[in-house]
Order: C-alpha cells, then sequence, then structure tokens
C-alpha cells in the first residue's frame, strides 16, 4: 500500500506527460503571486510618500494602479485556474484508462472473485472523487506556495523581526494539518468502500427487480440499503470535520499573530522606528499570507483525502493481469488434447473436474453431453483459457496452450454462451466489434445464416437499431440466433456452443444445425446441448458425469453401452 509520498510522485509523474498544461499553469501562478507581492510592497509609496509626505499631485494614478493590479491578477489566476483544471483532468482521464484496460486484462478467476460493482465503483466514482479534489489542489499547491514566498519576501524586506513571527506560527500549522490528513485519508478510504458497497445494492436491484416484485419482503431490503446509507452519511462528515479543521487552526494562529505584530508595530511607530505605510505593508503581507496558508492547509487535507480514494484503486491496480506466452496461436490442425487435467473454482476445495484425460481432433463436431454439473461446461471454459487448470495441462497441436499469446490463442475461437451478453450499442455495432472491415453484404449473410435476419429486417431501423442495456428488447431466442451471428461472421477456425440453441423453436434450430454441419471439416465445432436432437450427429460424443469423462463414442454407440446415456436421451424423448 503507497504512502502519501508515493502517491505525490505518481502523480508528478504526470506532469511530464502533460508538460504544456504544468507549464502554462506554473507561469501564470508565478505571474500572479509576483503581481500579489507587488500589491503589498505598493502600500508603503502609496502611503508615506504620496498620503504622509502630501505628494498629491500622484494620487490621481492611485485608482487607475489599483484597478490595472488587480485586473491583471484575476485574469492571470483564471487562466492559471484554467490550465490546473485541463492538468487534473488529463491526469484523471489518463487514470481511468488506466484502470479500464487493466479490468479488462484482469485473470477471469480474479475478476469473477470481486464484485464487478465494486471494481465499477473504482473506475467511475473513486476516480470522480479524486478529480476535483486534484483540480483545486493542483492549482492551491501552484499559486498560493508561491504566493506565500512572495508575501514572505516582502514582508522580510520591509521589517525582517515582524516577518519571524509568522514564521514562528507556521510549524504548528503544519503539525496540526499533518494530523488531521491522516485521519482524513482513513475515513476517505472508508466512505469510498461505502460508496462501493452502496453501488452493489442498486446494481442488486436493478439487476434481481423482477425477483424482488416476489419476494415481497421491500422493508427487508430497504433496510440494507438505509445501512449502507448511514455508515456512508457517518464516514462523510467525519471527512468534513477534520477537512475544515485545518481551516480553523489557521485561523487561530491568524488571529494571534495578528494581535501581536499590532501591538508590537505600534509600539514601533510610537518609538519613531517604523514609517507607518511600512508597518500597513508588512500587516498587508502578513495578513494576505495567511489566505493562502489556510488553502494550502485544506489543500494538503484534500491530498491525504484522493489518497484515500487512491487505496481503492490502487488495490485493483496491484491485482494479477492474465498472462500468455510469446507464441503465436495458429488454427488446429490435430487438435486438442487435455493431460491429466484436474481443476477446482477459486475459492473452493472440490474438484470440478478430476484427471482428464481427452482428445479433441481437429476439423470435427464435437458434442459433449451429460447431467446438469457434470463439468461440461468448465471444460470449455478451461479450453477457451477462462481457467487454467489445478493440475495438467491442455495442448494445441502439441503445445501447452499457455505459451501461446493469449489474445491471439482467444483470436482462434467464436463461442456463443447460453446466456449471450450484448452491448447497449447497434446491432450492427455489436456485429463489427469482431470484424471491423466487414461489409454490408457480409453481414446480412451472417445474420441470415444464424436465422436473425427475419426479426431484424422487422426493425424500422434494421442493422442500426439499438438493442437496449443487456439485450432487453431482444428475446432470448433472438439473442441467442444474434450471437450465433456474431460468430458465423467472425468465421474463427473453433467454434463453441454452450447451449447456445436452447431458446429456439424447432425449425430455427434445425436451420441452424444444417447450417453449422455444413462448416464441419472446416471448423472444429464442440457443442454443449442437452437437446440431444442437435447434436446427434457429431462425430463424436463425449459423456461426462460427476468431473470424469465416463464414455466417448458416436450416438449409436453410446446407445448400445452407456446406460447414462440412454437414460439421458430418454428424459429428452419424454420431454419433446
Amino acid at each position: 500500500m503507497s504512502t502519501t509520498f508515493d502517491f505525490i510522485k505518481y502523480l508528478l509523474s504526470y506532469l511530464k506527460k502533460f508538460f504544456k498544461y504544468t507549464f502554462l499553469s506554473l507561469f501564470f501562478a508565478i505571474i500572479v503571486s509576483l503581481l500579489t507581492g507587488l500589491g503589498t510592497w505598493s502600500i508603503k509609496p502609496i502611503f508615506d510618500y504620496v498620503l504622509i509626505e502630501k505628494n498629491y499631485s500622484y494620487a490621481k494614478f492611485i485608482p487607475f494602479y489599483i484597478f490595472f493590479l488587480y485586473f491583471f491578477i484575476g485574469l492571470f489566476s483564471l487562466l492559471q485556474a484554467y490550465f490546473s483544471k485541463a492538468l487534473s483532468s488529463s491526469i484523471v482521464n489518463s487514470i481511468r484508462e488506466t484502470l479500464f484496460s487493466k479490468t479488462l486484462r484482469l485473470n477471469y478467476s480474479t475478476f469473477i472473485l470481486s464484485s464487478s460493482s465494486q471494481k465499477l465503483s473504482k473506475i467511475i466514482n473513486d476516480t470522480a472523487q479524486i478529480e476535483p479534489i486534484l483540480g483545486e489542489t493542483i492549482q492551491i499547491f501552484i499559486k498560493e506556495s508561491l504566493t506565500v514566498i512572495a508575501l514572505i519576501s516582502v514582508a522580510f524586506y520591509l521589517r525582517w523581526d515582524l516577518t519571524l513571527l509568522v514564521m514562528i506560527s507556521l510549524p504548528i500549522i503544519a503539525y496540526e494539518t499533518y494530523v488531521l490528513g491522516k485521519k482524513v485519508k482513513r475515513n476517505k478510504k472508508l466512505s469510498q468502500e461505502s460508496t462501493g458497497e452502496l453501488t452493489e445494492r442498486v446494481k442488486e436491484i436493478l439487476l434481481g427487480i423482477k425477483e424482488i416484485k416476489f419476494l415481497g419482503n421491500f422493508e427487508k431490503l430497504t433496510n440494507y440499503f438505509k445501512r449502507e446509507l448511514s455508515r456512508y452519511f457517518i464516514l462523510s462528515l467525519k471527512v468534513t470535520k477534520y477537512r475544515e479543521a485545518s481551516r480553523s487552526i489557521v485561523d487561530l494562529m491568524t488571529g494571534i499573530v495578528s494581535a501581536i505584530i499590532l501591538g508590537y508595530g505600534s509600539y514601533l511607530i510610537i518609538q519613531g522606528k517604523m514609517t507607518p505605510g511600512t508597518f500597513l505593508s508588512v500587516l498587508t503581507s502578513i495578513l494576505l499570507i495567511f489566505n493562502p496558508l489556510r488553502k494550502l492547509a485544506r489543500a494538503y487535507t484534500q491530498l491525504k483525502e484522493a489518497h484515500g480514494a487512491w487505496l481503492r484503486i490502487e488495490e485493483l491496480l496491484s491485482l494479477e493481469e492474465e498472462r500468455g506466452g510469446v507464441l503465436k496461436a495458429q488454427p488446429p490442425r490435430k487438435g486438442f488434447v487435455f493431460e491429466g487435467v484436474s481443476f477446482s473454482y477459486p475459492g473452493s476445495e472440490r474438484l470440478v473436474l478430476k484427471e482428464i484425460n481427452l482428445n479433441l481432433p481437429a476439423g470435427k463436431l464435437i458434442a459433449v453431453v451429460g447431467p446438469s454439473g457434470a463439468g461440461k461446461s468448465t471444460l470449455l471454459s478451461l479450453l477457451a483459457r477462462l481457467y487454467d487448470p489445478n493440475e495438467g495441462r491442455i495442448l494445441l497441436d502439441n503445445v501447452d496452450i499457455r505459451e501461446f499469446d493469449i489474445t491471439s490463442y482467444r483470436e482462434l475461437f467464436g463461442i456463443v454462451w447460453q446466456e449471450p451478453f450484448f452491448f447497449n450499442l447497434s446491432i450492427r455495432e455489436n456485429l463489427l466489434l469482431v470484424k471491423e472491415e466487414a461489409t454490408e453484404e457480409e453481414l446480412i449473410e451472417a445474420c441470415k445464416l444464424a436465422r436473425a435476419w427475419d426479426f431484424i429486417k422487422e426493425f424500422p431501423k434494421g442493422l442500426d437499431t439499438v438493442i437496449g442495456e443487456q439485450a432487453l428488447r431482444l428475446s432470448g431466442g433472438q439473442r441467442q440466433r444474434l450471437a450465433l451471428a456474431r460468430v458465423f461472421l467472425k468465421n474463427p477456425p473453433v467454434i463453441i456452443l454452450d447451449e447456445a440453441t436452447s431458446q429456439l423453436d424447432s425449425l430455427t434450430e434445425k436451420a441452424i444445425e444444417d447450417a453449422i454441419l455444413t462448416m464441419k471439416g472446416s471448423h472444429t465445432i464442440i457443442v454443449i446441448a442437452h437437446r440431444l436432437s442437435t447434436v446427434i450427429k457429431a462425430d463424436m460424443m463425449i459423456l461426462m458425469n460427476n468431473g470424469i469423462v465416463e464414455d466417448i463414442g458416436t450416438h449409436e454407440s453410446l446407445m448400445e453401452r452407456s446406460t447414462l446415456y440412454r437414460e439421458l436421451y430418454k428424459t429428452f424423448i419424454k420431454a419433446i
């Protein structure tokens, strides 16, 4: 876990990346600080030379001088704030890109073990918390630090003894700000975790609204949500309390130092050791110093606040990414081989697959059948490298699949799951994700092959119809046909169909079976199906039960020798 110093170093690394914004923000901050220092220094000649020594001929220029001085201070402050915001937004967007890219490259097993809403919170909510803090903090640290230096320089030049009184208060302010900053960081991290829990609760309600309507226990669900709201409320108040306390410390020190300076300064004027103009100039500089000090103290606690949010982001960045080899995967020539493969899901000791030894020849139509929970989908998840075996290995043409570059290996596959996923984009955009350069004719042909064109052409916008979040505008069968169209468009050498036609009517299913059969020989096709009519014509049937391969053969041979297969087939016939 990083320290605040590590966090600052990480942020500073971005200053070089966005050098233009950094330079312009610093440039205008320097001008503002110099003009501010000039303003306080000017009090001495204006008061002593013009007013006390009665050189009134210069008095007419004073209003114009003040006007233009503060006009340019305001103008350059605006420009400095603008480029500071551009810098902070660029940094945060770059962090978001890094987080999004990291999320896509996480191990699948790591990804499913933690809540997707928590990851969403880290990408969106946590970075959203950082952005305004960074924007204000960067601006304050650049501008106000230079302003403090300019004001102290003016005050020290005019009266070093009065200025030293200010310097005494600085260690007190720094220490109190440090202590409060630690409390802000700790509570901010807890607050962000609570935000993630709130996001999770809302997501659960939105996804499960159909079931929730029939559960009836709305009060209990509401209490869960209220509990998270209450925790977030308390933590947010603590963050505000400690953050604002840093300002109060500075205000207290301002009062103490001001009282001392007024007393000592008045004594010096009475003794004739200092002119009123010098005193006013020094007093103004010193009093003005406390305003940027107040902002710097607040900025430090805000930096701690940002670091608290960053700690959760850092948790995601530290997760292990998928690893592959350096070999480029080629379409299978011989096929896939499982050698002594055993597997249990992360966090569980129960073996889902047990010492699987299996040969999947290239160019064949292979069916994987068996009762629910037999390990069929898990077998294909390992083949697609969503997981790696606990023991044993999987070979493609005699090479361990872990030796292949993972992107090139997955490019070999086209998979249709039982519940396919689509983005809330148009049908065209969802299809083009697998083949960006596809022509209109290729899109339509793939849809026809999957029997999806029949319903697509009925939409007023056809392929440009936006299908809605989670494809809710489509029926289950339409989603499966569209997923098949996506695979047909990609035309990969290996096709995996995991209950891919379970929601289709028999006529549509038969038409798609025929389309798949025409691809046999040129493609390796692996099918999981409970409806055995879809796989009777398979070249090879793998019968699984309780995580082992119980038998291998054709439909006819399994009917002759396997009691389990005959039971599965009888159950299927009765269900028709």
